[in-house]
Formats: structure tokens, C-alpha cells, sequence
């Protein structure tokens, strides 16, 4: 009973900790698959518009179990391939502009996710960000 009651703290701290790892790095993945898969859905797509981006985002972040996607900050751009300059045809980075094979035009969709942990650990600290960029190339 005695080593049990020595051993107890020491293995809940253990487990309820590797739980929000466990956590953390499902989260993390989700972020870089949302971010991905609205960068090439948003590649694919002849006519895109951050508002269908974000959709595609949120939906596939939204598969893993206990996150919330819509506290997620999602920005898409579209820029050249120095990841600067408007796209050819368009009047800002907002806009899609016209793909060709001499000037590229490139999707970048970046997500930023606050990530809070379960309870607060003693010299760590409980929430982390995950800023994750995903790039693909438009085709025209």
C-alpha cells in the first residue's frame, strides 16, 4: 500500500501527461492537414476564393476528434514564386491572378492554432501555437 501511494503521483503526472502530448501532436498534424489540403484544393480549383479555402481547411481539421476549427486563423495568398509578388493579372495577394508556365502563380495557405493543455505543468508553459504554411502551384 505504501509503495502504491509513493508510485500513484508519479504515474497519473506520467499519464495525464503523455495525454496531452498525445494531444498536441494529433492537433499538430491536423493543423498541416488542413493547411494542405486547402492549398490544393484551392490550386485544383479555376475560380478560388479564400471563403471555399477556409471551408476546405476547417473540414479537414475538423476530422480530428476534440478540435475546433473555427478557432483556427486561416489565411490564403496568392504570390509569384519568390512568395512576394502579385501574381500576374491580379491586383493583390488576395486574388488569384492568372497562372501561366513563364510566371507561376502559387496557393499559400497558412493556419495558426492556439493549443492549451489539459492541466497547467509546472515550469512549462500550457499553450503552445502551431503556424503551419502549405505552397502549390496553380495551374492554369
Amino acid at each position: 500500500m505504501i509503495e502504491l501511494a509513493l508510485v500513484l503521483p508519479i504515474l497519473v503526472f506520467g499519464l495525464v501527461g503523455g495525454a496531452d502530448l498525445a494531444r498536441a501532436f494529433a492537433l499538430q498534424l491536423a493543423v498541416q492537414n488542413g493547411a494542405r489540403a486547402g492549398a490544393e484544393a484551392t490550386a485544383l480549383d479555376a475560380t478560388p476564393t479564400s471563403a471555399e479555402a477556409i471551408a476546405h481547411v476547417q473540414q479537414e481539421m475538423n476530422r480530428t476528434p476534440g478540435m475546433d476549427a473555427t478557432n483556427a486563423t486561416i489565411t490564403l495568398t496568392f504570390t509569384l514564386a519568390d512568395g512576394t509578388s502579385v501574381c500576374t493579372g491580379a491586383p493583390n495577394t488576395s486574388t488569384a491572378g492568372t497562372p501561366s508556365l513563364a510566371t507561376p502563380c502559387y496557393a499559400n495557405v497558412r493556419v495558426r492554432y492556439t493549443f492549451k493543455t489539459i492541466t497547467p505543468w509546472p515550469l512549462i508553459p500550457n499553450t503552445f501555437t502551431f503556424d503551419r504554411t502549405t505552397r502549390v502551384r496553380r495551374y492554369a
